[in-house]
């Protein structure tokens, strides 16, 4: 029978507690002392720049943070973060915030004490990142450093795939028939999302008198998110009923209040849509989510196909222009189609210099 390898536990004495019971700062268990005796250290030093009496338990600074946290966002994004924190909250539970580095590493990445649970999430990491940022530059606690800096680097997920091309997204309009007598108002709502620029959240509530047909406008006054009615995301605004948006819905029954009701004329849900979205998908033979299939191809099609100027595109979507380029890195795929641009230019040049000339079909 193998025996279990052996770990060093590191731990720092801090004092005794009222009742005379001995108090330590838990450091970690490690592989090897030299390991051991490295994250120890690296606590000293940080424990010894922040009294202990001066720093909160990480479960206790969690709450405080997410109450502050509360008080200045948006309750979607109070949400996330509550759910992201979890596992910090849970794991560092009763610790003194001055987590070591080393510690901090073998948590992010499931090594060490911690390589039973695996490793953290980005968006977890991310939030920790955060937290820590805020403890330091906002209440300004005796850390020296975040112990978990560069530790949470965003990733982009499926965003970074390219939109469906035109003929993915005309086999996804036709794999809408999978839905029967639903078919015209799931096709109305890809095409009008796609145009529209507006996320699914704030098409579950969208009515028929938030659509100005004479002045070419849709009024976002509010958005479905857990089942409550709550505002959109970037705020109540304006935006633009393009001519596709417009022609999209304009077969669409309005004998209810929905523009987009479920298929028992229902206010949709984000269940609804991807019941529906399932069938969509499985008569394409595609695999796009909702989202990326018309968010990311109505941007990329905006940016790349009608060349509108980024303060239009960052109007249409409800983006800031100072983050604009970012959203469009993010939603605009400029590089998709981009080469084929390039044969193009060439394939239609009259004169090239140094007096070379175009074979058509290439040299055999």
């Amino acid at each position: 029978m193998s025996r279990k390898r052996k770990k060093w536990e590191g731990r720092i004495y801090i004092g005794r507690d009222e009742s005379g019971k001995q108090k330590f700062h838990h450091v970690g268990r490690f592989d090897t002392r030299r390991e051991r005796d490295q994250a120890v250290a690296e606590a000293r030093v940080a424990l010894a720049a922040a009294p202990s009496s001066e720093l909160p338990t990480c479960d206790e600074y969690v709450d405080r943070f997410l109450a502050d946290y509360q008080r200045r966002n948006k309750r979607s994004s109070w949400d996330s973060t509550v759910e992201r924190l979890k596992p910090f909250r849970r794991d560092f539970a009763g610790r003194l915030l001055g987590i070591a580095r080393a510690e901090a590493k073998d948590w992010a990445a499931g090594e060490g004490t911690w390589a039973h649970q695996g490793p953290q999430r980005s968006g977890t990491l991310q939030s920790v990142v955060t937290l820590y940022n805020h403890a330091i530059d906002e209440d300004d606690l005796p850390l020296e450093r975040n112990p978990f800096r560069k530790l949470g680097r965003r990733t982009k997920g499926r965003s970074e795939e390219p939109p469906p091309t035109e003929n993915e997204f005309e086999a996804l309009l036709d794999g809408c028939q999978a839905l029967g007598d639903y078919a015209p108002t799931m096709r109305a709502l890809m095409l009008f999302a796609a145009f529209s620029l507006m996320r699914p959240s704030e098409l579950y509530t969208l009515e028929w008198t938030d659509i100005d047909f004479d002045a070419m406008r849709i009024r976002k006054r509010d958005r479905l998110y857990r089942g409550e009615v709550d505002e959109p995301k970037y705020g109540e605004a304006t935006i633009a009923l393009t001519p596709p948006a417009r022609d999209a819905i304009l077969g669409l029954p309005r004998t209810g209040k929905y523009v987009f009701p479920s298929k028992t004329d229902k206010r949709m849900s984000q269940s609804g849509l991807s019941g529906y979205w399932a069938q969509v998908k499985a008569r394409a033979g595609l695999d796009f989510d909702f989202y990326h299939a018309t968010k990311h191809y109505g941007v990329h099609y905006l940016w790349t196909k009608l060349h509108l100027p980024r303060r239009a595109i960052a109007a249409q979507a409800g983006w800031s222009l100072s983050t604009i380029d970012k959203m469009l890195a993010i939603y605009g795929h400029g590089e998709v189609g981009a080469l084929e641009e390039v044969d193009a230019a060439f394939a239609n040049a009259d004169n090239l210099p140094g007096g070379l000339t175009l074979i058509p079909g290439g040299a055999e």
